[in-house]
Order: structure tokens, then sequence, then C-alpha cells
């Protein structure tokens, strides 16, 4: 088997190969087939091009060829323009001729079921015997302006030309890749690469991106994707990137409720799928925006930074508005607020230095300088003396009409200010796309709309670099209790699981199912619950009884227990009856952990109880956390504020807390078949007191 080409040794042939083919070249340019070789000559390609089409002579002019032998050289990348079925053939022929980059055009492959599937391994095998790669298949192709190349059926190449430039883009999805392109045209936005991955066959988004790393060319990355296809991958390109100081920009679809999956666990409830998105891309070094439109105009503020802004103060970033429209900054002010962003009003340089003017500036959530303030002077001081503001992160600038008909009042002077340390953008609210291309020039990211602006400086000052690897830790106990459980563990097992992770559990003796004498060796009042497998609400069956308080009460709950459960789920096979001591303490938490499908092992906090799935009120990280993590995800949950001592009330036991969540991050490392965990309540008692897990749900994959 041929060794690989990977890292710098694949950008040659797959985005500067000095020859290429067209398999299955169309004469036809209303046609895909014919549509890349007329793109590829319409743009000036300076290699050599062969179309291969055994039924024609010349194919928009050129001669034709019978296929790869005829031709007078191997080419180093093929693209392959043939129906489905035709496909494996064509490739067996790249491979045997010692071609070194093949793009498959058609559909038909894994993306159509479980004969495409198969159809794609045999592809992907008979690349790797050869050495070759593979891009795609149901892909169209890639584009690099620095060496004029349109390898691409993307309908987009009709322009007029290509404009080099620093940024790659990398997309699940051909279309947009093409949108993209198109839009960063109408701005004289350049790009370095563009590529569309299709299936991921063999050449995955991680790959390419790890492989562009290493391109000079290439300063920020702007990722398009659907899911994740290859995850160790797309990690390593990330860190990769960050250590090259290359940002990197992902769009990803997928922030609705409709994927969601259902668990048995509050857990998998209150976890949708994007939580744990967002927490991998926030725990790689990806900064993800929200809005398409963002994804792009982004570009010009990331670039400058290459690397994650800090804030001034602890609190976070704090954003300054300047306005020449009131309307306008109240927008971008709106939704800066929804952001969760603070605002930075006039500092008292700012409204003295307007003052000066005879601009009377209002204390506020933005500086508007009103009609008055139009002015080239007035606009130039306003910036000035804000970004000098101590107080403020990042400023936008607001600019009205005049942006469109006269752009010197308003918007040449931010044009001025475009080596500015601190984030600088604006926000044009005509219709003004030469004010826009002219601050983009400049490298001062310029929107078209408030939620584009207000979206684009969160994600930049959520952008964190990679976050290191938590220590291992010691997990023997949980995972010689766990090896040697043989089914579905009850919630006494499940609490053992969880004291071996070094969290204290509640005082508790399990009943037997027909046991109408329950014996207790701790104080009352108990808590008394079914013991069900994989029974996460155990009140829905009348399975639970709380305050018992003597022996006889004891007796009673534990009968009304199996009574409830045989009337109300006569199917549920009850394991036992569960006594525990009733807790008590400051407030109460629940911790999940669940290996995602989409980003794997993630560990949840949040506040505890009944209400814990309807508040959606979390922090979510990548298991494992360290201390430090869980310390940062208590201080995001609003429920548990009262345990950090505010208003006069006592603290809890945040580090006990802390250490908690820790050790349930921990079961990724305990063992592989734990697919979800959950301690809900955890009660958390005063500072000093610790904690105590009092409820407690373990599911293992089967």
């Amino acid at each position: 088997m041929t060794a690989l080409a990977t890292g710098s040794a694949l950008l040659g042939p797959l985005f500067e190969p000095r020859s290429v083919a067209f398999y299955g070249a169309s004469n036809d340019t209303q046609k895909m087939a014919g549509r890349p070789y007329h793109f590829l000559l319409k743009h000036g390609f300076e290699g050599r091009a062969y179309p291969i089409n055994a039924n024609r002579d010349t194919v928009l002019g050129h001669p034709s060829f019978a296929n790869l032998a005829a031709l007078p050289e191997v080419p180093e990348h093929v693209f392959v323009l043939l129906p489905t079925a035709a496909v494996e053939g064509v490739v067996k022929e790249c491979a045997a001729a010692g071609v070194r980059v093949v793009t498959v055009f058609a559909g038909g492959f894994a993306e159509a079921g479980s004969e495409g599937i198969a159809r794609q391994k045999r592809l992907v095998a008979i690349a790797r015997r050869a050495g070759m790669r593979l891009v795609g298949p149901n892909c169209l192709g890639m584009i690099n302006p620095h060496h004029k190349l349109a390898l691409s059926a993307a309908n987009v190449l009709e322009l007029d030309r290509l404009i080099p430039g620093n940024i790659t883009v990398i997309s699940q999805s051909g279309s947009l890749t093409g949108t993209i392109l198109s839009r960063g045209r109408n701005l004289d936005v350049g790009f370095a690469k563009l590529i569309s991955v299709g299936n991921e066959a063999d050449l995955s988004v991680g790959e390419i991106g790890l492989a562009c790393v290493e391109d000079p060319a290439t300063e920020v990355f702007l990722l398009f994707l659907e899911t994740f296809r290859d995850r160790d991958r797309i990690v390593a390109f990330a860190r990769a990137a960050h250590d090259a100081r290359k940002p990197v920009v992902v769009y990803k679809l997928g922030r609705s409720e409709a994927g969601r999956t259902a668990a048995i666990s509050h857990t998998g409830a209150l976890v949708g799928p994007d939580a744990a998105v967002d927490a991998f891309f926030a725990a790689h070094g990806f900064i993800r925006v929200d809005l398409f439109e963002t994804l792009l105009d982004i570009a010009p503020l990331v670039a400058k930074r290459r690397t994650p802004p800090k804030p001034l103060a602890k609190s976070g970033a704090r954003v300054s508005v300047i306005t020449t429209t009131g309307g306008g900054g109240a927008m971008v002010v709106d939704r800066l607020g929804r952001q969760g962003l603070s605002l930075a009003g006039p500092s008292e340089e700012t409204i003295a230095r307007c003052g000066a003017k005879g601009i009377v500036i209002q204390p506020s959530t933005m500086i508007d300088l009103t009609a008055a303030g139009i002015r080239h002077d007035i606009v130039v001081d306003a910036i000035d003396s804000v970004l000098a503001n101590p107080d403020t992160d990042a400023v936008i600038m607001v600019a009205g009409s005049t942006a469109q008909f006269y752009p010197h009042l308003s918007v040449n002077p931010i044009a001025e200010f475009a080596g500015s340390e601190k984030a600088l953008a604006a926000y044009i609210v005509p219709p003004a796309e030469d004010s826009r291309r002219m601050l983009i020039s400049k490298g001062i990211a310029a929107f078209r709309s408030p939620e584009a602006a207000a979206d684009a400086i969160a994600a930049l000052f959520n952008w964190r670099a990679p976050r290191g690897r938590a220590a291992p830790a010691d997990v023997s106990r949980a995972e010689a209790l766990l090896k040697a459980l043989g089914r579905q563990p009850d919630e006494a097992q499940a609490l053992a699981v969880f004291a071996a992770l070094g969290i204290e559990t509640v005082a508790a003796t399990v009943v037997g199912p027909g046991d109408d004498s329950p014996q207790i060796d701790f104080n009352y009042p108990v808590a008394v619950k079914a013991m069900v497998a994989n029974l996460a609400h155990k009140s829905e069956v009348g399975g639970v009884v709380l305050n018992v308080r003597t022996t006889d009460l004891l007796q009673v709950a534990v009968r009304e227990i199996r009574d409830n459960i045989t009337r109300n789920n006569p199917a549920l096979a009850l394991d036992g009856i569960l006594v525990q001591r009733m807790e008590t303490g400051l407030a109460e938490a629940l911790i999940g952990f669940v290996r995602d499908p989409q980003v794997g092992p993630i560990v949840t906090i949040g506040a505890g109880g009944i209400y814990a799935e309807f508040y959606g009120d979390t922090a979510v990280r990548l298991a494992p956390v360290c201390v430090d993590e869980a310390h940062e995800m208590i201080g995001e949950v609003k429920g548990l504020a009262a345990i950090q001592g505010s208003r006069g009330r006592p603290p809890g036991d945040v580090e006990a807390l802390a250490q908690a969540i820790v050790a349930i991050s921990n079961l990724i490392a305990a063992e592989p078949r734990v697919a979800e965990a959950e301690i809900n309540p955890l009660i958390v008692r005063g500072e000093g007191d610790g904690v105590v897990a009092v409820d407690g749900l373990l599911r293992l994959e089967k």
C-alpha cells in the first residue's frame, strides 16, 4: 500500500495541480458535466487540462481523449463527471495509473442508503490501496483563486473573475460554498481556497483543514458544517490552526430542537444537541457564529486578532455603540443585550469632547451623536475617545443614510481607526455596499444588519483558546463496580458507583419487594422510593413517599408504593424499595453525564429538583473537566446563584459541588459502557459541609 499524501504534501495535487483531467467532460456547458472544464478555461488555469470523452474528438474546441491511457501524461488531479454506475471503474483506472487526487461529482453513495454505503466503501478501498486521495463523492469541487484553479461545477463560477485573498472556506454544502464566493465577490473579498467536501468518504473537513494550516495564503478559515464525520481530525485541525494563529470560524446547522433525541433522564431533556455542540466548539478554540450572514462578514474582525481577545473586566466584554441614527443604534444595543453583552455608555471625556463641539451626549447605553453630529471631525473625536476609554473592549459605529450618500461624513472617519487594537466594527443601516466595501478593504468588519453585528462581537468575545486536557483521575473503584454489573443498575447501585467516585451519598438501605417489616439503622425522617431499573421519574407512577417519620408509617409507605406500581404500571418490575435518610441543605443541583452522538462525552450542571428540565438553566462542558472549569460551570447557572453567598445569604459548599462535577465527568474513563448518568438532586450544604447525592441514575450501553 502506497503512503497517503497528507499535510503540505496534499496541498499541491489538491489545490495546485499542474495537470488536471475531466473524466466525462461534456461539450454542452448547459449540462453539469460540461461546466467544470468550461470554468477552468474561463478563469485562466495555467497548467495542463485534458477533457476525457470517448464519444467526441473535441470538447469546447480542445482535443478530447478516450481514457486516461490516451493522455500524454498522468494528471495529478482527475475530476470524475460520469454517472454513479460508472464511477467505480474510473476510480480503479485512476488508481492503476497513479493519479494522486480524484474528485467525484456524482451522488448515489453513502447518502443513498445501504447500497450506496457499500459502493462508497469500495471507492475508498480502491483509493487507499493505491495511496490516492478521494474528494467527495457527491461534491462540487474546489477553487483556488491564487492558482487560477476553478475545478468545480458551481454555477457561481460564471463570475467574471476570482479574487485571491486570505480566507479558506471548507463546506459540507456545495451550493453554500458558491454562495460565500458570490457574497465575497460583491464586496471585493478574496479567498485563498474554497472546497466542497461532499460525503467525506476519504478527505474530511479536518484533514483538509490540517493541510491548509500549512498554506501561507490562508490566514482565516470559514467552515459550513451540517454534522461531524471525523471528530478527532476536526479537533486536531482546530488546535493546529490555533498554534498557527489562524482563526477558525464555524457556522453549523442544528440550532433547533428538531434533532433532539429523547433520553430517560433529565439530562437528556436538558442537553439538546446544540448545547453539546457549543461546548465542543468552545473547548477546541472555534469561533461559532449564529447567523450565516456573519460567517463571511466577521472575517476582518478575527483576521486582525489571530488569537482570542481578553476582556479588560472579569465580568466580560463591554461594548460601546456610537451612532448617527438613534433607531439604528438602538437596534444594535438591543441585539447586544440579547447576546448577553454589557454596554459601555459614554465616558466623561466623550461627553466633554462632543460638548465642546456643540453636541450634547446624554448618559445612556449608547453614544448618540444625532443628526447634528454628522461631521467628520465629530465622528473622529467620538471614536477616538471611546477607543481610549478603559471601560470599553469593543466599539460598533452605526451609520445612517449618510453612509449611502455622504460617506465622507460618517464612514470615512471609521477607516482612520483601522489600526485599533480594540475590536472596531460598523453597522451600515441603509444599503450602502460601497461604504461596506471600503471599510472591509481597510480590514474593518462592516455589517448590514444589527443581528450580524451583535452576533460577530459576541462570537469574538466567546472565543477561547483550546482548553488543556484534564489530569487523569483514579477511577479504579468505580471501574470495578461497573464491570461487575451484569444488567442495568438500579438506583442503589448507581449511588454506589457515585460513592466510589468520591461523592458522598445519602444513608440508605434496600428493602426487598415483599418485605412487610422493613428495618433501618439511621434516623427518621426518611424517603421511600421504588427501585425500578431505568425509571427516571418515579413520582409519576406513585413510587415516592417523603418525610416518613416512624417505623409504622414506613411499613405503610412500602405497601402504598407496591400498590401504586401494580395499579399504575403493572408491567414494571419492582426490584426493591429504597429507604433513604431525608437530607436538607441550601440548594439542590443536578449533575449529569451523557455520551452525545455528535461530540462525545459531556457533563452538565443545573439547578436540581422536579423542575430542572423546565427551566433549561444549565452549563455544559466536554468531559472530563478540571476543577476550574467546574467552577465556571457553577457560575453560569443562575439557579445556583444563592450558594455563592449573594444578598447576605450564607454561602454553600461551592468547592464540594465543583469536585462532584469533576468526579461525574470522570465516568468517561471509568467504563466505556456508561451511556448516561445523573444525580438529581445533589444537596448542597453550607460552606465546608460538603454535598450529598440523594437520587441517582446510571444507564449502560446494551
